[in-house]
């Protein structure tokens, strides 16, 4: 059911930024209209996490499919009736608050689900199953519109998402809620307020914050751009379709990654074992990014960029669940979700806006050295860890 939540999301990236600018739409109003369904997410999410804490997964992700239905009739009323911006904003204001049902739903009801000697792999399964939805809308998006039309992608796009929220109903079995014995950790907002008030998750969230604005936000809207300005064609398909193509490649390296990742971490000492080696991965895959126009450099930089994903973000929420109380869950996953929706809520617009004005060298070198800058926070989410196994340890 994730996969098919992550559709709607995929196809618009492949088509909006350049049918967008033939609309006569400026690269900063295509930026918002990217990021607003993330904008919308930030105040839903911690809203989703005490729905999942309290009801358990089922209904949540049901409904959040069902709106993602109603937000693509959105994108398809643009390219019918005037002010397509904003239609195409209200499609993704309305997506936005269905898909944080559906992503924080599936990840916090895994959570719930499982222990520490499955949950890497468990949450492997949920986040990849939403990863292989995002290449399915690219494939979808940038395909369906060079052979048909946008208006036929966004439609088929709607057909699924509506039919897999019926298919949830009747499929999904209840999960259960998570509880705690602290009368106090029920009361959403101040679950939150401890969640937050947790200082050692701060690491967590600004890794799914910078991962979210490098990857999911700017590559994903800057690079159908980067291929028509660099002129590149895959088997004969325009912009939109070869940079559907290669943006699939980038969500199936990371989804893969995923699967790998979790069943890995399951037997590891440590879950930020792999922090390291996940950095150099995505420091190398945007420098060759920024560095050479060649396809073939290209697609290696992108399969790096997208192992190097695949290897953090399974280990970031998988130490939520060893780090955060049962009854918390939910909203720790949301807050997660919080941090990662403003990062990608910024990367459309800082990398359309700065992409059309200074050209893709600067921003992709750019992101390249966040990430460099970010290694010091890189080891003191590794103490952060040592010091919790060493408390549990004398605590047993």
């Amino acid at each position: 059911m994730a996969f098919f939540g992550g559709l709607g999301g995929g196809v618009v990236f492949p088509i909006l930024p350049t049918l967008g600018l033939r609309m006569g739409l400026s690269a900063l109003m295509i930026g918002v209209i990217l990021a607003a369904n993330r904008i919308v997410r930030i105040g839903v999410n911690p809203i989703t996490g005490a729905l999942v804490d309290r009801f358990g997964g089922r209904g949540v992700i049901a409904s959040g499919l069902f709106i993602e239905g109603v937000g693509t009739l959105g994108y398809i009323a643009a390219l019918h009736f005037a002010a397509p911006a904003a239609w195409f904003l209200a499609g993704r204001i309305v997506w936005g608050a269905g898909s944080s049902l559906l992503f924080v739903g599936a990840v916090a009801a895994v959570l719930a689900a499982s222990n520490g000697a499955n949950r890497g792999r468990f949450v492997a399964r949920a986040r990849s199953a939403i990863s292989l939805g995002v290449p399915g809308g690219l494939v979808l998006g940038g395909l369906v519109t060079d052979f048909f039309s946008a208006d036929a992608a966004f439609i088929a796009a709607l057909v699924l998402s509506i039919g897999t929220g019926f298919a949830a109903l009747a499929g999904i079995p209840r999960t259960p809620a998570m509880h705690d014995p602290d009368a106090e950790a029920r009361t959403s907002l101040r679950g939150l307020l401890i969640v937050l008030r947790q200082r050692r998750l701060a690491g967590i969230w600004f890794y799914a914050a910078l991962v979210s604005f490098s990857v999911q936000g700017l590559l994903l809207a800057t690079l159908v751009l980067l291929v028509d300005q660099r002129k590149i064609s895959i088997a004969g398909f325009g912009a939109e379709g070869s940079a559907g193509l290669l943006l699939a490649i980038l969500m199936l390296a990371y989804a893969t990654t995923s699967l790998l990742t979790g069943r890995r971490l399951d037997n590891m000492r440590r879950r930020t074992g792999l922090l390291g080696m996940t950095i150099a991965l995505l420091v190398a895959g945007f420098l060759l990014l920024a560095f050479t126009p060649a396809l073939p450099v290209i697609l290696v930089a992108l399969v790096a960029i997208g192992v190097g994903t695949g290897a953090i973000v399974v280990p970031l929420l998988t130490l939520i669940g060893d780090l955060v109380a049962p009854g918390l869950r939910g909203r720790a996953t949301a807050i997660y979700q919080v941090a990662a929706d403003l990062g990608g809520t910024a990367g459309p617009i800082v990398g359309l806006v700065l992409g059309v004005q200074l050209g893709f060298f600067a921003i992709y070198a750019g992101v390249a050295a966040l990430f460099v800058l970010s290694l010091p926070i890189a080891v003191a989410l590794v103490r952060t860890e040592r010091h919790h196994r060493e408390r549990t340890a004398v605590e047993d």
